[in-house]
């Protein structure tokens, strides 16, 4: 199937040639001899005059509009009256530790985290430690990835309209402001996924350099096809070690890969190459897998996972609303779909063989070559798959926040498919409405664009409500801001503290300074010194005969009651419904905090 040619900025003018009626494309395979249009890429710098630079602001112009959303979404309400979940206090403490007490706190947990860790205490020495500043390097991270999305979607269409759509449909879906607002590695994550597999793109772009005859000669091989393609191999394998350092999670973005070099079939030598330089890059990676595995009493808290689970991935995927969500992946499928009767979705041809060259089929993953699908789909459907189906039959290591990053795919593809309408509908409208356009059916054909505006005004609008209740902290899974904000607002010189259960210890790392006036008198081992952020408790008959020397007693966490399972934790609230009088109670999400005063 001859495929309707889409304009590239800064492309050299097509050659004259017979007119094309407008409609959709003809059905059937494309012709094997005709060569795809090469990737776009920036418009060189090294010349002078403003057709240069009308090029030149014309390849970023996209890349910027979608940073620029993404930015906006993401300093919006940043700050979020300072209060931070479980992750964020655990960032925030672990970063502000000094390097000798963050490595003794990974020794005993969060190795998986390790790294970020360090990059965000090098952040804080720099910029200060408050809410807002530290979640400042997941905003720019993930507007970072946005712009790589219209960069990787353009280069594999050819269409910087497909680019900025998929750049502006994953800026506008409300989980990814969620992480862009939170102080953990999830963001960097995304962003280091998108750049690998940019770069996996320039690689096998680097392959398939060099191999092409030019008017009946034999192939030709660039002087510097050797330095060029090891180089971006060492790239790619650099970025998979710096993914699997900020998670190791990211490594399952390598199956994905693994599927998208096989279906472009450029040979035995590229497999080779990508097979070598991912086992390196992962193998870096083996002193953090080694403390993981050592660590994983520490993810014993994930439960298995349900349907449920899988319909909240699918919503992270393609929208928080239900009609967005399934608009999105029927866009998605859309651009799937083999070519018969709609317009083609550009295919990069393999390297060519020598003597005469088959037929070409019409599906993308029997083309070979690169295509936005061989692309998009595996990283969409593997990470994410992969980890339910582990989690199901071994050890459950499933949340939705560590296969964050197949978003990419379903943004990619959702943008693919909203183009891809854009061409079958701009001329459906020239051929029916032609008479009453200014321009005839020239103006109705140049109205490609119109269908992807609607949807991403559509996805903003409708999607609204959902990008609010992300900034606020009830949506979170804990709010210990709130609470600490009370306590310290309320708090005596002299007041006691005890925490149902050690876990909500955290609120006093995040919060050092609304628990100046507190006495922490249950805790023998402070979490520095412990390597933990619960500290060790001492034994409950010790906290039970200091307890009446504390006229007011916070607890933080639970409310005491006698039905909990833990011998200390009961026997302390026995104690207090006892002796005590509550005159406080207030639930806070995921946490309740009450004040009793001595009878």
């Amino acid at each position: 199937m001859s495929a309707p040619s889409t304009p590239r900025h800064g492309a050299a003018p097509a050659q004259p040639g017979p007119p094309t009626p407008p409609g959709p494309a003809q059905s059937g395979p494309a012709s094997p001899s005709a060569s795809a249009p090469e990737a776009p890429s920036p418009p060189a710098t090294g010349t002078t005059g403003t057709r240069d630079g009308r090029a030149i602001a014309a390849w970023w112009l996209p890349v910027a509009g979608a940073v620029a959303v993404m930015a906006v979404l993401g300093v919006w309400d940043l700050a979020r009256r300072n209060a931070m979940g479980n992750d964020e206090v655990a960032s925030r403490y672990a970063a502000m530790l000094s390097l000798g007490q963050l490595f003794h706190l990974l020794s005993h947990l969060d190795a998986v985290h390790g790294f970020y860790y360090l990059l965000l205490h090098f952040w804080i020495a720099i910029a200060g430690s408050t809410a807002t500043i530290i979640r400042v390097p997941s905003v720019v991270f993930m507007a970072a990835a946005a712009g790589l999305i219209v960069i990787i979607g353009r280069r594999l269409t050819g269409s910087a309209l497909a680019g900025v759509f998929a750049g502006l449909i994953m800026a506008l879906t409300p989980i990814i402001s969620f992480y862009a607002q939170t102080a953990r590695s999830y963001a960097l994550v995304f962003c280091c996924v998108v750049a690998a597999t940019l770069a996996l793109l320039r690689a096998l772009d680097a392959e398939a350099e060099g191999s092409a005859p030019s008017e009946g000669r034999p192939p030709q091989t660039p002087p510097d096809a050797g330095p060029r393609l090891t180089r971006r191999w060492v790239l790619y394998g650099a970025l998979v070690t710096v993914g699997g350092y900020l998670n190791e999670l990211f490594l399952l973005v390598l199956a994905a890969h693994a599927v998208t070099v096989l279906l472009t079939r450029y040979g035995r030598p590229t497999v080779k190459r990508w097979l070598v330089t991912a086992v390196v890059g992962s193998a870096l990676v083996l002193p953090v897998i080694a403390l993981s595995v050592k660590e994983r009493a520490a993810v014993g808290w994930i439960p298995r996972p349900d349907v449920h689970d899988v319909g909240i991935l699918f919503h992270d995927y393609f929208g928080a609303t239900n009609l967005v969500s399934v608009f999105m992946f029927l866009f998605a499928v859309l651009a799937v779909l083999p070519a018969t009767g709609l317009p083609a979705i550009r295919v990069s041809r393999p390297k060519p063989q020598s003597g005469p060259v088959a037929e070409a089929k019409s599906a993308w993953w029997n083309q070979g070559g690169l295509s936005l699908p061989s692309v998009a789909v595996p990283l969409l459907v593997l990470p994410g798959g992969l980890l339910l189906v582990e989690s199901w039959i071994g050890k459950p290591l499933y949340a939705d926040r560590y296969v964050l990053y197949g978003e990419a795919g379903a943004a990619l593809l959702a943008g693919a498919g909203v183009y891809r309408l854009g061409q079958w509908v701009a001329p459906w409208l020239a051929r029916h409405l032609g008479g009453a356009a200014p321009r005839g059916a020239a103006g109705w054909r140049s109205l490609v664009w119109l269908p992807g505006v609607i949807v991403c005004v559509l996805a903003l609008v409708l999607q609204f409500g959902a990008q609010q209740r992300t900034r606020t902290p009830q949506v979170r899974e804990f709010d210990f801001g709130d609470p600490a904000f009370y306590i310290g607002a309320h708090a005596q010189q002299g007041d006691g503290v005890l925490f149902f259960n050690a876990f909500y210890r955290k609120i006093r790392l995040g919060y050092p300074r609304d628990f100046a006036k507190i006495a922490d008198f249950s805790m023998a081992v402070t979490p520095e010194r412990a390597g933990t952020y619960n500290g060790i408790n001492k034994p409950y008959p010790v906290v039970l005969s200091l307890m009446p020397s504390y006229p007011r007693i916070w607890v933080v966490g639970r409310a005491p009651s006698v039905h909990v399972a833990s011998p200390g934790i009961r026997a302390e609230g026995e104690l207090l419904t006892g002796s005590y009088t509550r005159i406080f109670y207030h639930h806070y999400r995921g946490i309740v905090v009450t004040l009793w005063v001595r009878r």
